[in-house]
């Protein structure tokens, strides 16, 4: 399918949508980099709101693991090609706090460049050099999902954005809000306690980093941007971890034991309603017998009253 080589469309995909699935990514590349250096060519001491593109964008570099590529050539160029420019945009913002010597979040970016490195080989690894299947698929419809979130989501956000009194650098917290939500559908498939656990820790990393980011916007106390910004650091740990993993089929219960449990659980409602079918049928019989027999009861009492 045309340069990128593409798998066919599954069911919930179209051609448009694979396409998509391989520019995104790139666009959502793009915006990091974009605020990043915007932010350190041009700096100023006033508030401002300079990582809010990133920050709606950043969701959709997230959905790089299941680009639909089917030459393992040009996708381990495309993971590296989002990998570098991913790289260069946090190295803005760590140049940018170099300059004002801000030790915390010179740490903070250092930790995202090692972090983005070692999910672009854990990509190439499984993608490219194994072969490994998303189990976690995406189609036409969690798109359109994510987008609609997004509009509800940034309606709460915007004023934090917009705020004269606050400055906000590109922030994961949405994108991870929709991706606990995302991942979570397929809970149900999960099996073993790491993938599980991850799941339940990703959560509540990324509710307290935005908790603790609220509280720093309503009170501008330092301490709670510090606890906000680890928590996401965790958070993008987790992430990466969880996308990693399940491309690993012994996370997930296999799809024979998912039919047995469907037709177990078929079974368990068609004999229910047989037996609640029977049950009716067995007291509707009785209620005639009943009725026959009270009749016939009638009956002979009053042919013997008329004998008599």
């Amino acid at each position: 399918m045309g340069f990128f080589d593409l798998h066919e469309p599954e069911d919930g995909q179209d051609r448009f949508f694979l396409y998509a699935m391989i520019i995104l990514p790139l666009c959502s590349s793009g915006s990091y980099l974009f605020d990043a250096w915007y932010n350190y060519l041009y700096p100023s001491d006033e508030p401002s709101y300079i990582g809010l593109l990133s920050t709606i964008m950043i969701i959709f570099s997230y959905l790089q693991y299941c680009a639909p590529i089917r030459s393992r050539k040009v996708l381990a160029i495309y993971y590296v090609f989002i990998c570098i420019i991913k790289e260069s945009a946090t190295f803005g913002y760590l140049l940018y706090f170099i300059q004002k010597k801000e030790m915390f979040q010179i740490i903070f970016y250092s930790c995202f460049l090692i972090l983005d490195l070692l999910l672009t080989i854990g990509l190439i690894y499984c993608r490219v050099i194994n072969e490994y299947e998303s189990h976690i698929a995406v189609e036409n419809k969690h798109l359109f999902h994510f987008m609609s979130r997004l509009e509800v989501i940034l309606t709460i956000f915007i004023p934090v954005f917009m705020n004269v009194k606050y400055t906000s650098l590109t922030r994961h917290m949405i994108a991870y809000f929709l991706l606990f939500d995302f991942f979570s559908d397929s809970y149900s498939r999960f099996q073993g306690v790491w993938i599980k656990s991850a799941i339940y820790l990703f959560a509540t990393t990324t509710t307290i980093s935005v908790a603790t980011e609220w509280f720093h916007f309503n009170n501008h106390v330092l301490l709670y941007e510090e606890i906000s910004q680890l928590s996401e650091l965790l958070a993008t740990l987790l992430c990466d971890t969880i996308i990693i993993l399940q491309f690993f089929p012994f996370h997930f219960k296999t799809q024979y034991v998912q039919n047995i449990a469907r037709e177990a659980l078929l079974f368990q409602k068609t004999l229910y309603a047989t037996n609640n079918s029977t049950s009716i049928s067995e007291s509707k019989e009785t209620n005639i017998m009943n009725d026959v027999n009270i009749k016939v009861e009638q009956k002979t009492h009053t042919d013997m009253n008329t004998t008599l």
